[in-house]
């Protein structure tokens, strides 16, 4: 299943070095934090690439192999080497090219046994490809490290097994003499009594044997007998197997010999870094990417038994391989379906310009419950023309009140009345983000200037002289004059533009849930935005939906600290951390949603946010936290002022486009994002701060707007 990949490191693609370098697992271990979410989009995105055209060609088949591949991890890892390779090359590699096997795991091994009964191992179907090869140890040493996993070995014991691999290896490889020397090791008589039909040296004599290097199938007088990896229960019996494997793959690496000005031995390139480095290094990398192909096989797993998401991955038609597609030229794309991506569309369509939207979403759809929308953002859906739609569906609370989240008292807030809509011109509303998304999507469709296209996935970006080419998993490209990344949080544009990793975890976790408006006592202030602050957590409380329906959001701080499972966080310590609220606090926990949990992420502001002709927006630009209620708001601004600037410089000159909107949004922009991480602050300190907070909010006037004057008023 790898061989089109292995293609890519044939003899005419090895470069000149002198020196090896030692490679790291720490891109690895990157890969392994990855959120599930973005985890599984790349698997994904990898196996459509490769694997579509020939399901399309024969479903039935690809559904039985996709169905073995999902058996269990081990499985899953040998027939996924494509996704070992991507994953791999953004580790640091030496880059000294050798021959090697290209897809070395466990079961590439085999033996069979000569006249004299002697066991004669060998790998197989050696490609004779060329790499690095320490390519050929990770891939082999990751598989032994998830065969001993699955085993129950211990973490002490699998490092024993892969140290015991890695020192014969060296060792083997330093005590070869000349290329023309035909065995390795000196062969000891094993009686005919060792052999087992499992197909496994008794384990009572194999540390008394040395495995043969089988130089032909001629030296056998009998057919080729798999390694059984299922009858190795001790793991001394697995490090004496490991260690002869060892032999062989040095053996394969030194064998023929291969050096010239370009293309050094393997001795020497070992010899050129500190060994037992590169030893650790190996086995390190060996453990992390056991541990990441446990977690891809339960993605991959979950996934594929879906039989909608496999009928999906059918739909998706491949015309043509990537090379040979024809890209689709567009003026202007824009890439996210979401509240920026659309809110951008209508601007472009309301200024006569045609542009094109892709989402990766099968659907358009929003996901999340409530949102509050400030008067900033109103005035720019009102610009949109989809205002009164919105508030077809909103609900226009009287107040925002922050009340102390332990004694419940009543510290400060905003009054929303008739000063407040006089001041800044449009009322202060919630809604449920689904219903903004509908009135945007709704105006979308209705333009015959926006055209909108579901279930594109980017999987590439790549920089033209002038334009920018973005090609998606189903094999359709897009050659754009502009290109706008307004894919959330999660984007992939942000790496074209400034690829500073995933978003952090801040430690907090969010639980959000809606529940009929009559299961909430008309004493619970319904007609408010209620902010209730503690120590390390909040709540928030709003009505919805015409007032149907009555929104809460809890956020706390773990005690554990963030990792890439869902084992912090939970719910149980979402009791916990509420459970010494208020009554009111403590009312509102059986209405939230307890099913799903919302890690809270940040990211720092970038110091631009385009690249060549492509430019980043919203979220993808400057995420934010959720405290000052202005993601949206801000995304809208971002797109009011792109449009403006590309209508005043025009498509001639997309640099001075670019310059002009980042000079107009970067600073306000990251001046809201740290506003939104001192709200969060403020509202979440405990002890001697808290008593000072306290005392501050409760001289503040509701009718004292100046401290959002600066973000509210039009500007």
């Amino acid at each position: 299943m790898s061989e089109g990949l292995i293609t890519s490191f044939r003899k005419d693609d090895r470069h000149p070095v002198k020196v090896l370098t030692v490679s790291s697992s720490s891109a690895i271990e990157q890969i392994n934090a990855q959120s599930d979410h973005s985890r599984l989009q790349q698997i994904m995105g990898l196996f459509s690439q490769y694997y579509s055209k020939k399901v399309l060609e024969n479903p039935a088949a690809w559904r039985e192999y996709f169905r073995k591949i999902a058996i269990n991890p081990i499985v899953f890892y040998q027939e996924s080497a494509v996704l070992f390779y991507e994953d791999i090359k953004y580790d640091q590699e030496p880059s000294a090219v050798q021959p090697i096997h290209g897809d070395l795991h466990c079961h590439n091994f085999h033996y069979c046994y000569n006249s004299n009964d002697q066991p004669l191992y060998e790998v197989k179907s050696h490609k004779n490809i060329y790499g690095p090869f320490t390519w050929d140890l990770k891939r082999l040493l990751a598989s032994i490290s998830l065969v001993a996993y699955m085993k129950g070995f211990s973490d002490d014991e699998s490092v024993m097994v892969l140290n015991a691999f890695n020192k014969q290896y060296i060792e083997t490889v330093n005590t070869f003499e000349t290329k023309r020397k035909q065995t390795l090791i000196k062969q000891l008589s094993i009686d005919t009594s060792t052999r087992n039909t499992k197909g496994i040296i008794k384990p009572s004599l194999l540390r008394a044997a040395s495995i043969n290097v089988c130089t032909a199938h001629t030296n056998c007088n009998n057919e080729f007998i798999p390694v059984d990896w299922n009858a190795i229960e001790d793991v001394l019996v697995m490090t004496d197997l490991v260690e002869q494997l060892a032999k062989i793959t040095a053996k394969m690496h030194l064998h023929p010999l291969q050096v010239n000005d370009k293309n050094q031995s393997v001795k020497l390139a070992i010899n050129s870094v500190e060994q037992q480095q590169l030893l650790n290094g190996i086995t390190k990398f060996a453990m992390n990417y056991a541990e990441l192909t446990l977690r891809d096989h339960r993605l991959f797993f979950t996934t594929f038994r879906n039989t909608n998401v496999f009928s999906s991955m059918l739909s998706r038609s491949l015309p043509c391989t990537v090379e040979e597609c024809q890209p689709l030229h567009k003026s202007l794309l824009i890439v996210g379906g979401g509240i920026g991506g659309m809110a951008t569309a209508l601007c472009f369509a309301k200024a006569g310009i045609r542009v094109h939207l892709i989402e990766k979403q099968p659907e358009f759809a929003e996901v999340g419950a409530g949102m509050q929308l400030a008067p900033n953002c109103s005035r720019l859906l009102d610009h949109l023309g989809v205002l009164k739609e919105v508030q077809k569906h909103g609900v226009f609370p009287k107040q925002i009140v922050w009340i102390d989240a332990l004694s419940g008292e009543k510290l400060s807030g905003l009054d929303l009345g008739e000063k407040f809509v006089e001041k800044f011109g449009y009322p202060y509303m919630v809604v449920h983000r689904g219903d903004l998304l509908q009135a945007l999507y709704k105006s979308c469709l209705s333009s015959s200037l926006v055209t909108m296209e579901a279930s594109k996935q980017i999987v590439h970006i790549e920089e033209q002289s002038s334009s920018v080419l973005l090609s998606c998993v189903d094999g359709t490209r897009y050659d754009c004059d502009v290109a706008i990344g307004a894919d959330g949080l999660w984007s992939s544009t942000r790496k074209f533009v400034h690829d500073d990793g995933e978003p952090l975890s801040v430690g907090y976790v969010t639980y959000r849930g809606t529940v009929p408006i009559q299961q909430v006592s008309e004493k619970a202030g319904r007609e408010n935005v209620l902010f209730w602050i503690g120590p390390e957590m909040h709540l928030v409380q709003y009505p919805i939906r015409r007032g149907e329906l009555y929104n809460q959001a809890a956020v706390f701080k773990s005690k554990r600290l963030p990792d890439k499972t869902d084992q912090w966080g939970t719910p149980e310590e979402l009791q916990e951390k509420f459970g010494v609220g208020c009554e009111s606090v403590k009312n509102a926990l059986p209405l939230l949603g307890k099913n799903f949990r919302w890690p809270v992420y940040d990211r720092e502001p970038l110091k631009t946010w385009s690249r060549g002709r492509l430019v980043l927006l919203g979220d993808a630009a400057h995420p934010m936290l959720q405290y000052a209620a202005q993601g949206a708001a801000q995304a809208l601004e971002d797109a009011v002022a792109l449009v403006s600037a590309y209508v005043k410089h025009g498509t001639a000159d997309i640099p001075s486009v670019f310059q002009s909107y980042e000079t107009e949004r970067i600073s306000r922009s990251s001046k809201v994002v740290q506003l939104a991480r001192e709200i969060g602050k403020f509202a979440h300190v405990d002890g001697i701060l808290k008593r000072f907070r306290d005392t501050m909010l409760r001289q503040h006037d509701f009718f004292d707007y100046d401290c959002v004057n600066w973000l509210y008023a039009e500007n």
